[in-house]
């Protein structure tokens, strides 16, 4: 399947860079200009160190590659330019002395914040604890397309909803994601998979399912298409005898969170 990124990869190319204060500024040949933030750059880095090109994801602090907790708040360029390729190069400085960064132009293009498009975009309705999550019922939402709008609208504008009440089998969970759209494959051996501590093929799959003793919050895959596509998490069966909490997930607004900070 060819990805948006792949189609655009011959559509855009970069005509001149140059940095302005904290960001670095782009000129296309089409005369369109983008601007980005250092920040953004240096933790969005696609260097072997930061980022895994098998699952198309950051590597995690845990992992020993990057942690944006320990990245420099205010990160530095020491050299600005245009590959060979027609790539974006940056080497770091300041704190991070000799780091290299290499972005392909159409990927920094399609996540340009100055186009015109995303000025249309309808803006997500932030929220906290006292957020009471929407919730749909499987029947309905399988046999009713205004309770699929009503569903897919309070996806758009919450960001999460919860449908109760499908029944327990994997069919029944592919049915409820084919009725949004068809079924798009990752890294993973199948389309729907079953997450089992146990399974040793797991932690071969990603890095992070090393570490599920503790999944602390995150964001899940945002870096892979433009616009962000839909992750269904679906709950078919939980053994948790103890009673202990341990299956419990909880939801953060990173939105929100960015808005208070």
């Amino acid at each position: 399947m060819v990805t948006l990124v792949q189609q655009l990869k011959s559509a855009f190319r970069i005509q001149s860079v140059t940095t302005v204060d904290n960001e670095v500024q782009i000129t296309w040949k089409d005369g369109h200009e983008s601007f980005y933030h250092n920040l953004w750059l240096r933790d969005t880095c696609h260097c072997p160190k930061c980022f895994q090109p098998d699952t198309l994801s950051l590597n995690s602090g845990e992992g020993g590659g990057h942690d944006p907790l320990k990245m420099p708040l205010n990160p530095i360029t020491e050299t600005v330019k245009i590959d060979r390729d027609g790539n974006l190069d940056i080497v770091w400085g300041g704190e991070e002395p000799g780091h290299h960064s290499v972005y392909d132009p159409s990927w920094l293009r399609v996540h340009c914040q100055k186009d015109p498009a995303l000025k249309q975009q309808r803006k997500p309705q932030l929220w906290n604890s006292s957020l009471s999550i929407p919730y749909f019922d499987y029947q309905e939402v399988m046999r009713d397309d205004e309770a699929l709008l009503h569903w897919l609208d309070k996806m758009l504008d919450v960001g999460m909803v919860i449908i109760d009440g499908f029944p327990k089998t994997r069919e029944a969970f592919q049915a409820l994601v084919e009725r949004v759209g068809p079924i798009q494959q990752r890294y993973h051996p199948t389309d729907i998979y079953t997450l089992d501590t146990a399974n040793q093929l797991a932690g071969k799959i990603h890095h992070a399912y090393k570490y599920l003793k503790q999944l602390p919050n995150h964001t899940d895959h945002v870096s892979y298409n433009v616009p962000p596509k839909l992750q269904f998490l679906g709950c078919i069966e939980y053994e948790n005898p103890d009673n202990d909490r341990q299956g419990y997930s909880t939801l953060v607004d990173g939105f929100k969170i960015a808005e208070v900070l």
